[in-house]
């Protein structure tokens, strides 16, 4: 900020003016400095929004870049000379990452890559992911994407592919006994009022 303030204003030989762009710079960094951080997905941690390893997020762009190229390739073929390999379906991954701008960051380079588009993402990292042909699924599912973004962000994730009829098993399991116990602490609530009049 105060490196803005000084090319920009061009003054560097009055002191007052030394003193208010640096003053300036520190009470503006002070009240934005909150709505540059995230709380985390998982924990109680706080993420600054540029918390990331820049070297591998270099690395990363670099290699987001050629992927995208090489899906742009092989989208265009399937187009023109192909179109029997195409084969639409819906994959489902699991990646839990705690930072928010992992997830997103997730999300984007899927959708930037040509074959697939990021539909859904769940609470519980479970990303719904729509897939132009089985080789941009299988290259989606591998996980490479998914790892490099937790080295990003030096996240450890639990990916996974996900059956989602599994998944939704579970998750209906886990709603039926939460269910259970609100009814049993319910009754035991309205015991002990019973018992205290």
């Amino acid at each position: 900020m105060s490196v803005m303030w000084f090319v920009m204003s061009q003054i560097f030989h009055e002191v007052k003016f030394l003193v208010f762009g640096i003053g300036s710079s520190i009470v503006i960094s002070y009240f934005c400095l909150n709505s540059l951080t995230m709380d985390g997905l998982k924990s109680e941690n706080r993420y600054f929004l540029l918390h990331i390893n820049v070297i591998k997020f270099i690395s990363y762009f670099i290699w987001l870049m050629g992927q995208i190229i090489i899906s742009s390739l092989d989208v265009a073929k399937v187009i023109f000379s192909d179109r029997s390999a195409i084969e639409q379906k819906i994959i489902w991954f699991k990646a839990d990452y705690d930072n928010p701008a992992a997830r997103a960051l997730l999300a984007n380079s899927i959708t930037l890559t040509p074959g697939t588009v990021t539909m859904d993402i769940y609470d519980n990292g479970i990303y719904t992911v729509h897939a132009l042909t089985d080789s941009a699924a299988e290259g989606l599912l591998e996980g490479s994407m998914q790892r490099k973004v937790a080295d990003v962000f030096r996240e450890t994730i639990d990916y996974r592919v996900v059956n989602i009829q599994e998944e939704s098993l579970e998750q209906r399991e886990r709603e039926r006994r939460i269910q259970l116990v609100r009814k049993k602490y319910r009754r035991s609530e309205y015991s002990i009022r019973r018992m205290t009049r």
